[in-house]
């Protein structure tokens, strides 16, 4: 994390975003003469819209003249201000000042310019209707939504109203990214968006406040926001501008929101009063969610609530949760640890028995911060445990190493205890050797360790990713970690050991709940990878990018960086590294300690060779340089981090070197049975260096029928293809590829097919709809046809009328030449254009360049 560059400089860098249409709307109008009123709440940017448009209406040739409605009864009057403006001086009468307007102006358009017209004077305003009116002047004004629905002045012409509405999502991320002089991680924009409510000026000082705390940092060049967006300790900042007032009775409502979250509508309404509530839900203050829940709309009011509440106000809002509550409740599993926090908070007695069954019950349903709050004053081994585990489960490696450091010293035999540690130390805090000890640790202290869930999951997931001995693993039985970490598992052996369709086809669409839920979001990355590798491409970017808006529409940060990897992972894929960047970029700068080890580092190198794609080797060198310190050598790890090494060599135009070490990597995967990156090596190989690579042609068609993915069967095919050389076998992969949408494979094999002097001229079209698919990005080792040799300017007229069809003889009598000379100069030619015949002479000739000063 680095401290925010420009961040003195963000407040000037603030642009008119997502106005442009209306901008141009009102320019229009005005240069007709026309009146228009743009309608807006506070901060949505009126002020700054009418500048704009007096200012194209002045650059256009219009004399413009501005004021702005006067709070104070000591302004000027509007028309004496709108006089001064314009240059022309004090006029004794309306009808001085319309000659003298209409005398600057000449053959000139006029346009009058009012910011905050609703709050003119009954006596001005007249002045400036009759203005306009005997100066056939334009009129802009702009004023508040309540002011404009009313029967004002401006009214008695017509006028055309152009509201104003806060700004969408997308215009919102524009914005912050001009505004801080660089991208913004989606998560961070969502957040501010929804706390600005797309209020440009809220917007504006919620990131004054985010820089000022600390809050908002650029982090390896993205700008994030650390923890919840706003901060309690500025609400005075930020609630003057779009805060609506609440009705009586509202705070409460929101406090009761603020200290325990979103609650059943049947509870809050037991507790509060029913108008109130009503009202807040009728202005759209409070919502409702599915199953009848309750939630602020607006984080930035609870914000404002929680500083005025104390511990006995937060005490006693508990125990009206409880009393309302029905009796019932506690025995339904899914409110039960619900309840049991309601009444930890209101300070009644809850038996230690109690809390750990529901700290179980909320970790099991995917509630580790209710977990471990429950957790926490359980007395003993079990309630340390578990609170470590829901620890586990948030994120938070350091916390919750330090309790099962101390909980293994205690109670070295307790199998879920060093499972838990090893998790931790390993997909947690990255300490892969520390990982594997507490694991032969484990082992020699427990009784019959292989009979533990819990301790078996934890040694595969060390030796998954390290190198050790792997073998399908049985999480059932296990605890809510052991079953997130168990679906992983199986996810990546399949995934990455030849059988993506397997993943593909097991794949349930709406799984449990997750306690671990940065596990669960690798899974899904997993999953999505894996209908790539089986060429359902399109489907699986779909995937991708549903899991990041759910994920966006949330709140774990921790999910963004694996769901945008699986969105950038896609659009590598289907050869756009340019699109892919933004995304990889994101899971790159907001991967941290929360984001499970092996996912780190995938994620980093398929940034850094993406980067390399896009011609930044250098910068992708680095980043793989830092992954050197993190990754065991010898690891599985280690290896996936030499691939991506062996990627950015390509992209950087090493090939021959590139070749060479995929080929050997190839080798050494297969050996140790990961087929499905043995594949990826081997197709690699073959693209790289195709004329001497007739043994790893034969060696992938080998893996590829190992493996049940039907995009590796094309892979062959384009393989051997390439082998051969031959446009129409070529031809067809790219075809296939297109239409599964892998348009850089379909580039290469198109570019290879064009290369065979019996291409056909579908190769050339194919070629190109693949590089406009690509979006001009082409690999440099991308095949091109031999350059021929230059035809002198006799021999390019003789094969030019060759190629329209004349026999020999014709020619021969069109150029006035012997028939035997005409035969020469087409053998000539047929050598210079590496062709056989004159049937490929006029796509040939299209490439052939003529020699200067021939003849």
């Amino acid at each position: 994390m680095t401290p925010a560059p420009g961040g003195a400089a963000a407040e000037q860098r603030w642009p008119l975003v997502g106005r442009a249409d209306t901008a141009r709307h009102a320019v229009t109008l005005l240069r007709r003469s026309g009146a228009v009123v743009v309608v807006g709440s506070a901060g949505l940017g009126k002020s700054r819209l009418a500048r704009l448009v007096l200012d194209r209406c002045g650059a256009s040739g219009a004399v413009v003249a501005r004021t702005a409605a006067g709070a104070s009864p000591l302004a000027p009057p509007a028309v004496t201000a709108l006089l001064a403006d314009a240059g022309v001086g004090e006029a004794p009468s309306l009808d001085a000042a319309a000659r003298a307007l209409r005398a600057l102006a000449g053959d000139r358009p006029t346009v009058l310019g009012v910011d905050d017209a609703d709050r003119l004077s009954a006596a001005d305003a007249a002045l400036v209707r009759d203005l306009a009116e005997r100066t056939g002047a334009g009129l802009l004004l702009t004023a508040r939504p309540a002011a404009a629905a009313g029967s004002l002045w401006w009214q008695r012409r017509p006028i055309t109203q152009l509201p104003l509405r806060p700004l969408p999502l997308a215009a919102t991320a524009a914005l912050l990214t001009a505004a801080l002089g660089g991208p913004v991680d989606g998560m961070t924009v969502r957040g501010l968006w929804r706390a600005a409510r797309g209020n440009p000026l809220v917007l504006r000082r919620l990131v004054g406040v985010g820089l000022t705390c600390g809050r908002l940092v650029a982090v390896r060049d993205v700008w994030s926001w650390r923890g919840a967006v706003g901060d309690p300790r500025r609400w005075c900042d930020l609630g003057a501008v779009g805060a609506e007032p609440l009705p009586e009775g509202g705070a409460e409502v929101l406090e009761y929101l603020a200290v325990a979250g979103p609650l059943p509508e049947a509870v809050l309404r037991a507790v509060v009063a029913g108008a109130a509530l009503d009202a807040l839900v009728g202005a759209g203050q409070v919502v409702r969610t599915a199953g009848a829940v309750l939630r602020p709309a607006h984080p930035l009011q609870v914000e404002g609530v929680l500083p005025s509440v104390g511990s006995l106000r937060r005490r006693r809002l508990f125990r009206d949760l409880v009393r309302a509550a029905h009796p019932d409740d506690d025995d339904r599993p899914d409110d039960a640890p619900v309840r049991a926090w309601w009444r930890l908070e209101a300070a009644e007695p809850v038996p230690p028995a109690t809390l750990l069954a529901a700290a179980r019950a909320a970790l099991g349903a995917g509630r580790p911060v209710l977990a471990a709050r429950l957790a926490r004053p359980v007395p003993g081994h079990d309630g340390a445990l578990l609170r470590a585990e829901a620890l586990v489960a948030l994120g938070r490696a350091a916390d919750a190493e330090r309790i099962l450091r101390r909980l293994c010293l205690e109670r070295p035999d307790d199998p879920r205890a060093a499972a838990a540690r090893a998790l931790n130390l390993f997909w947690g805090l990255s300490r892969t050797d520390e990982a594997a000890a507490e694991v032969e640790r484990a082992r020699r202290h427990v009784d019959r360790p292989d009979g533990s869930p819990a301790l078996t999951v934890a040694a595969q997931a060390v030796a998954l990713f390290t190198g050790g001995a792997f073998a399908p693993v049985d999480a059932s039985g296990g605890g809510p970690l052991t079953r997130d970490v168990g679906e992983a598992l199986r996810t990546y052996q399949l995934t990455f050991r030849g059988r993506p369709g397997q993943v593909c086809a097991e794949r349930d669409p709406r799984p449990a709940p997750a306690a671990w839920t940065a596990v669960r979001m690798a899974t899904l990355t997993c999953q999505t990878h894996a209908l790539v590798l089986t060429g359902r491409l399109r489907e699986g970017l779909a995937v991708a990018r549903r899991h990041y808006a759910r994920v966006l529409r949330g709140s774990r940060t921790e999910d963004a960086a694996p769901a945008a990897y699986a969105v950038g992972v896609a659009e590598w894929w289907s050869g756009r590294p340019a699109r892919a960047l933004p995304a990889l970029r994101e899971a790159y700068a907001l991967a941290d300690e929360r984001t499970p080890f092996p996912l780190r580092v995938f994620i980093a190198g398929q940034y850094a060779v993406c980067l390399a794609a896009l011609g930044e080797a250098d910068r992708a060198g680095r980043i793989l340089a830092e992954l050197d310190d993190r990754v065991a050598p010898g690891s599985t790890l280690s290896d996936r981090a030499e691939l991506d090494r062996v990627l950015v060599l390509a992209h950087g135009g090493r090939h021959a070197h590139a070749a060479d070490r995929a080929d050997r990597l190839a080798e050494r995967y297969l050996a140790a049975g990961r087929l499905t990156t043995a594949v990826e090596c081997a197709y690699l190989h073959v693209r790289l260096a195709p004329v001497r690579s007739a043994a790893a042609v034969r060696r992938l068609r080998a893996v590829v029928e190992r493996c049940d993915s039907p995009l590796f069967e094309v892979f062959a095919e384009h393989a051997e293809a390439l082998l051969r050389g031959r446009a129409a076998p070529l031809l067809r992969a790219a075809e296939r590829f297109e239409a599964l949408g892998y348009h850089g494979f379909a580039l290469e094999a198109a570019a290879a097919a064009a290369c065979d002097p019996a291409a056909p001229p579908a190769a050339g079209r194919a070629r190109r709809r693949a590089a406009e698919h690509c979006a001009g990005h082409a690999p440099p080792w991308l095949p091109t046809p031999t350059t021929p040799a230059r035809l002198t300017a006799r021999e390019r007229e003789v094969c030019e009328l060759a190629a329209a069809g004349l026999r020999n003889g014709e020619i021969a009598q069109r150029l006035g030449i012997s028939v035997r000379t005409v035969g020469n100069l087409l053998q000539l030619s047929y050598t210079k254009l590496a062709i056989g015949s004159r049937r490929h002479l006029a796509e040939r000739l299209a490439l052939a360049p003529l020699a200067a000063g021939g003849g």
